[in-house]
C-alpha cells in the first residue's frame, strides 16, 4: 500500500471550501433577506429543539453513553444556526463571525463532497504474498493458498467505491452537521463506518440538525457497523482505534476508505496519526504456530527454572538514574564506538542483538543482552563469539517466548511476561508464581525494541539511544556497524536492502534531514516513541536521548555523543556488580512451584477442538448473497474470538487462533473488493472460506501437543518429511532445511574478550 498523506485524503477538489464555489456560495444580504431569513429562524426554534430530543432518545437506545454526555451538554463555544431559504439550518461560529458551511444550501455542499469523494477515491489495502516458511508452520501453508485464491483473478484498476458500490470500512474525520451521512448511505453500502469528530461542539450542533434518529435506526436494523470517536485527542486516539478493531476484527483495518469532511488543525494531527499507525492495528499479530512455540518456549523457560522479573520490588532509587545505554548494530554505532569504550564503566550497557558481537569485538563490556525473536538462530548467532565466558556475567533480558537454546547460553536471565502472546495472559490467571512476573509491551518488532521497552520496564528512567538507527541515512549504506561480525565475516546476505531490510521510504531524520527506511525500522521507531510517550504519560520520569543518526524517534531528544562527552567526563564509574547482584538476588526468580503437570492441565484438547467447531459452524452455515454479508460474517467470528478473550479458561485458545484467522479474513476482504462483479468476488471469498475451514481443522492435530512444540523439536510430531498433512485446498509442503545464518566457518582471532577505552 502507497505511503499516503492527509493531504490525499483531503485533495482540493472534495474539500467544502472548494466545493461551496460551485454549489453556490455565500454572498452579501441586503436588510430585506436577512428579515425574511430572521423569520424563518423563528420559526425553526422549535424543530431544532425537536429534532434534539428524538436525537437524544435514539441514542439512548442505541448508544447510551452519547446521550448521557449530551443530553445535558453546554459547549464552550457560542453557537448559532442560520436557516437558508430551503429550511436546512446552517451553523454559525459566532467568535469568527463564519458560516460553518460557506453555501446558502449545506445538503448540497454535502452531497457534492460525496459525489466527488466516491467518484475519485479507492480504498487502500492491504496486501500478502506468499511468504516463505522458514520453520514449517500451517499458518504458511494455508496463508499461500488463501493469496492464491485471491491472486487468481485480476483486480480492475483502482475502484471507486461508486464502482464498486460497497465499503468495508469507511473512517471519517469531523462529521460537521452530518448532512453528508443519509446520502453516503444511499449511494454505497458500508459495512463499517468510525466518525471521528475530536470538537465536541460541532457534534453537539449535529444533534439539533441531523436525523440521527433514522440513521440509527437504519443502521442497526441492517446490522451496519457505526463507532463513534468524539472529543478525541491526538493522546488517546490511537489507542481508542485499536480497541474498536481489537473487539470488531482486525481485519477492517486492512481495507479502509479515508474521508476526511471538513479540516481544521486538530482534523489534521489526527489525519496524520491515522495514516502513520493505522497499519499497526493489524501489523505484528502473531499466528497460530508461533504462538504454540512462544507458548512452549515459555513452559520450557519455567520448567528450566531460569529467572523471570518480578513485580515486586520495584527499581530501587539508587538505580533509576544511572546512565543506560541501548546500544543497536545501526551504521551510526561506529560513529559512537569511541565514546562508548570511554565511558563504559560510567552507563548501564544494553546490547542489543548482533550489537553484542560489535561490541565485543570493540573491547566494551555489556551489562545486559537484549533479545526478542522466538527463534533458535539466535544461539547461532551467538556462537560467533568465542570466548564463552563472556556471556558468564551478562543477563539475557527478553520475552517468555524466547528459544531454550538462547538461555541456555547464559547464567542469569531476566525473563518479561510478553503480554501481547496468548500465554503470559492465560498463566498469570492459573498460575500463583507466574502472576509476580512483569509484563512487557512493544517489545517488537525489532530487537532494539526490547532493550528499550525491557529498560523501561525495569524501571530505568535515564536512557540514551546508540545505533537504533531505522534505516541509513546514505544512499546503499549498509544497515549494521562495520565492527558486526556476523554480517561481515560470514557472508550471509541478511544485510542486504531487500525483503523486511528494504528501504524505499524517506522520512525525517533524527539529526535533520532525510534518512531512508522501511515498513518494520518505522514500526520499530513507532513502537520506540509510544512506549517511552505511554509511560511518561503515566507518571515515569523517563528521560531518553536518541544519540543514532537515523529516524527520529518520538518522545526522544536527539544529542550527539560529542555533545555528552563533558557531563560524561565528570561522572565515576558504577558500581555495577551492586546493580547485578540486585537484578539476580532481588529483581528476578525462577518459577519454582509450577511443575509440568500444572501446565499440561492448562491446555485442554477437548476444549479447543470444541472452539474450533463453533467456528467452523459459523463459516458452513453462513449465507453470503453480498459483500457486507461476508464482511458481516467474519465479524461475526472475530466478536466469538473476542468473547473467547474474555474468559480466563477460553482465553489462550481464542487468541492462539486470532493472528491466523485476521490475517486470512484481511485476505478474504480484498477478494471482496476486487472487481465489479459482485458475483465473481463472492465466489473467490467462498473459496478462500474453504482454505480456512481447512486450516481450523489441522490446528486441532496440533494443539495437543502443547506444552512441548519448540521450534525444531515439533519436526517430530509431523511425519513423511511434511508440514502437516494434505487437505482439500493445501498440500502439505516439504519441512524446510533447518535455517542457517552462518554459511561458511569463521575463525575469530579475539579468542578472549579484552576491555578497550581507547
Amino acid at each position: 500500500m502507497a505511503k499516503k498523506t492527509i493531504d490525499d485524503l483531503m485533495t482540493s477538489d472534495v474539500s467544502l471550501e472548494t466545493l461551496a464555489t460551485k454549489v453556490g456560495p455565500l454572498t452579501q444580504f441586503d436588510e430585506k433577506k436577512l428579515r425574511e431569513l430572521s423569520e424563518l429562524q423563528a420559526q425553526m426554534g422549535d424543530f431544532l429543539i425537536e429534532r434534539f430530543q428524538n436525537n437524544i432518545a435514539a441514542f439512548e437506545q442505541y448508544m447510551p453513553n452519547i446521550a448521557n454526555t449530551f443530553r445535558d451538554y453546554r459547549p464552550k463555544k457560542t453557537l448559532d444556526f442560520f436557516c437558508t431559504d430551503n429550511g436546512i439550518p446552517n451553523l454559525i461560529l459566532t467568535e469568527k463571525n463564519e458560516f460553518f458551511y460557506k453555501t446558502f444550501d449545506p445538503f448540497a455542499l454535502c452531497k457534492a463532497q460525496v459525489d466527488a469523494i466516491l467518484s475519485k477515491a479507492s480504498l487502500l489495502q492491504t496486501s500478502y504474498t506468499k511468504e516463505w516458511d522458514p520453520y514449517g508452520q500451517i499458518h504458511f501453508k494455508y496463508l499461500r493458498a488463501a493469496v492464491e485464491v485471491e491472486q487468481s483473478f485480476q483486480k480492475e484498476g483502482d475502484l471507486t467505491p461508486k464502482e464498486i458500490g460497497s465499503i468495508p470500512n469507511c473512517i471519517m474525520l469531523g462529521v460537521g452537521l452530518g448532512y453528508q451521512l443519509a446520502y453516503l448511505y444511499e449511494q454505497v453500502e458500508i459495512a463499517n463506518m468510525v466518525i471521528v469528530e475530536p470538537d465536541l461542539d460541532i457534534f453537539f450542533a449535529s444533534l439539533h440538525a441531523f436525523d440521527w434518529a433514522s440513521l440509527l435506526k437504519f443502521l442497526f436494523d441492517n446490522k451496519y457497523g457505526i463507532h463513534l470517536m468524539l472529543g478525541q485527542t491526538p493522546k488517546d486516539f490511537f489507542i481508542d482505534m485499536e480497541k474498536y478493531y481489537a473487539h470488531h476484527g482486525r481485519f477492517i483495518s486492512g481495507s479502509w476508505l479515508g474521508y476526511v469532511h471538513y479540516s481544521s488543525d486538530r482534523i489534521r494531527t489526527l489525519g496524520k496519526i491515522l495514516l502513520d499507525d493505522f497499519a499497526a492495528i493489524h501489523a505484528a499479530m502473531g499466528f497460530f504456530d508461533d504462538h504454540l512455540f512462544g507458548c512452549s518456549h515459555a513452559c520450557r523457560a519455567i520448567l528450566d527454572r531460569k529467572s523471570f522479573v518480578k513485580q515486586k520490588p520495584e527499581m530501587l532509587d539508587k538505580f533509576k538514574k544511572l546512565p543506560v545505554f541501548i546500544v543497536g548494530s545501526g551504521p551510526s554505532l561506529d560513529h559512537d564506538i569511541q565514546f562508548l569504550r570511554k565511558n563504559q564503566d560510567k552507563a548501564i550497557i544494553i546490547a542489543c542483538g548482533t550489537a553484542i558481537d560489535t561490541l565485543y569485538h570493540a573491547g566494551i563490556k555489556p551489562d545486559i543482552y537484549a533479545c526478542t525473536e522466538r527463534t533458535p538462530e539466535i544461539s547461532d548467532a551467538l556462537s560467533v563469539i568465542p570466548d564463552k565466558h563472556f556471556f558468564d556475567d551478562i543477563i539475557l533480558m527478553c520475552g517468555d517466548v524466547i528459544h531454550p537454546y538462547t538461555t541456555k547460553l547464559f547464567k542469569h536471565t531476566a525473563i518479561f511476561a510478553k503480554y501481547d502472546e496468548p500465554f503470559a495472559r492465560f498463566a498469570g490467571a492459573h498460575l500463583s508464581d507466574y502472576r509476580q512476573v512483569k509484563p512487557v509491551q512493544l517489545m517488537t518488532p525489532l530487537v532494539g525494541n526490547m532493550g528499550v521497552s525491557g529498560a523501561c520496564y525495569l524501571g530505568l528512567e535515564n536512557l540514551y539511544l546508540f545505533g537504533l538507527d531505522n534505516g541509513s541515512r546514505v544512499e546503499d549504506q549498509e544497515m549494521h556497524s562495520k565492527h558486526t561480525t556476523l554480517y561481515n565475516c560470514h557472508n550471509n546476505g541478511v544485510s542486504k536492502k531487500s525483503g523486511s531490510y528494504a528501504t524505499p521510504d524517506v522520512v525525517e531524520a533524527n539529526f535533520g534531514g532525510t534518512c531512508k527506511t522501511g515498513y518494520f525500522f518505522k514500526l520499530s521507531a513507532r513502537n520506540i516513541g509510544f512506549i517511552i510517550g505511554t509511560l511518561q504519560n503515566e507518571g515515569q520520569d523517563i528521560h531518553c536521548y536518541n544519540c543514532s543518526d537515523g529516524v527520529k524517534i518520538k518522545s526522544t531528544v536527539p544529542m550527539h555523543s560529542e555533545d555528552l562527552a563533558k557531563d560524561f567526563d565528570k561522572l565515576p564509574a558504577l558500581n555495577k556488580k551492586e546493580f547485578f547482584d540486585f537484578m539476580v538476588n532481588e529483581k528476578t526468580m525462577p518459577l519454582t512451584e509450577t511443575t509440568m503437570e500444572h501446565l499440561k492441565a492448562l491446555f485442554s484438547e477437548k476444549a479447543f477442538n470444541s472452539i474450533v467447531d463453533k467456528i467452523l459452524d459459523q463459516l458452513n452455515n453462513a449465507k453470503i448473497n453480498n459483500r457486507t454479508d461476508g464482511i458481516q460474517l467474519l465479524e461475526s467470528v472475530s466478536e466469538y474470538l473476542t468473547f473467547l478473550e474474555q474468559n480466563a479458561v477460553t482465553y489462550f485458545m481464542g487468541d492462539c487462533l486470532e493472528g491466523s484467522l485476521q490475517t486470512y479474513f484481511i485476505v478474504a476482504t480484498k477478494a471482496l473488493y476486487k472487481v465489479r462483479d459482485e458475483k465473481v468476488c463472492i465466489e473467490h471469498f467462498l473459496k478462500i472460506l474453504e482454505v480456512i475451514k481447512d486450516f481450523l481443522e489441522e490446528t486441532k492435530s496440533l494443539f495437543k501437543y502443547l506444552p512441548n512444540y519448540v521450534i525444531y523439536e515439533h519436526r517430530k510430531y509431523h511425519t513423511n518429511g511434511k508440514v502437516g498433512v494434505d487437505y482439500p485446498t493445501a498440500k502439505a509442503p516439504d519441512f524446510p532445511p533447518r535455517r542457517k545464518i552462518i554459511y561458511k566457518e569463521y575463525d575469530d582471532p579475539q579468542k578472549v574478550f579484552e576491555k578497550k577505552y581507547k
